[in-house]
């Protein structure tokens, strides 16, 4: 008996099928402690800045000073470098660049005047009659550390708030990778129970780079696969797009010379970043043979067992 064609999954489907936020309950235990812990140890650090001694020792101390300090004064890391940038300027340096909130650190403390200055911006640049001429009293007025202040720095619901900004990053990368991993045990298993080989993370010479996975083995896929988790927007996604274009036109040529097991291209895609970026997630969807999310995964098993 013929084996019925598995049926493609539309960009609609995608949307309707889609898994907005990869939920892994051991990840977000770990992230929660890792939280609790950082925020009782920085409101213990905060809680002794009262003078600027305690303030350079502070900076001197901790790596993520500047980070946690302008976080809780609520100024932003893109105005702060700027002030940083016009500070230099005024010393008669001629930027080829920003510095990073970490480079700046680096300088303070290497030079005592720079620390002092910074500093005192810190703490009183918000009164200091010598920057109400060249910052705009919108930004300025947040550079202040008093008592007032301190009290609010210390608040542990602030400190929450900038513990986790710290992590975001981390815990978006985390995710992505758990994601990767579900994935891929999904696919191997699928491969393991017809008894195919499978290749992960591999250049794939056909494609000229790196694919998620391919099947049997990079050097002779009869399927590449790429996955992709987004939770959020970005230009990368429209990168990702691009590739995956490439990538079907590779397989197009290779295609042509090939009478019968022509090469499969399928893309395994989730999170709320796709569903919101649909310009991308069509092109991706045009450009493969099949599209699959979390919720649609267990179809890979009927793909592999109708196409190898």
């Amino acid at each position: 008996m013929t084996k019925p064609k598995p049926k493609p999954m539309t960009t609609e489907d995608f949307i309707k099928s889609a898994t907005m936020f990869y939920v892994d309950t051991a990840h977000e235990k770990a992230f929660s402690d890792e939280v609790q812990s950082n925020v009782t140890a920085l409101s213990s650090k905060l809680q002794h800045i009262n003078t600027l001694a305690e303030l350079k020792k502070y900076i001197r101390d901790d790596k993520c000073s500047l980070d946690n300090i302008t976080s809780l004064l609520n100024i932003s890391s893109e105005k702060f470098k700027r002030i940083i940038t016009m500070l230099r300027l005024q010393k008669g340096h001629m930027p080829t660049g920003e510095w990073s909130l970490s480079t700046t650190r680096t300088h303070m403390l290497e030079k005592t005047d720079f620390m002092d200055e910074v500093c005192e911006l810190l703490m009183n640049g918000a009164s200091l009659p010598k920057y109400k001429h060249l910052v705009p009293e919108f930004y300025l007025e947040n550079f202040s550390i008093d008592i007032n202040t301190i009290a609010r720095l210390a608040n542990p619901d602030d400190i929450r708030r900038l513990v986790k900004k710290g992590l975001d990053g981390r815990y978006n990368n985390v995710i992505g990778d758990k994601f990767f991993n579900h994935i891929s045990d999904s696919i191997t298993k699928a491969c393991d129970k017809s008894g195919f080989t499978y290749a992960i993370k591999k250049n794939v010479h056909l494609v000229d780079r790196v694919a998620s996975i391919a099947i049997p083995d990079e050097n002779n896929p009869q399927i590449v696969i790429d996955v992709s988790y987004n939770i959020t927007t970005s230009s990368g996604q429209t990168d990702y797009a691009k590739k995956a274009e490439a990538a079907r036109e590779k397989i197009r040529k290779a295609n042509e010379k090939l009478t019968s097991n022509k090469i499969l291209f399928i893309n395994v895609m989730d999170g709320a970043g796709w569903v919101a970026r649909q310009s991308d997630l069509k092109k991706i969807q045009r450009c493969s043979d099949y599209l699959l999310n979390l919720q649609t995964l267990n179809s890979i098993s009927e793909i592999i067992d109708y196409y190898l």
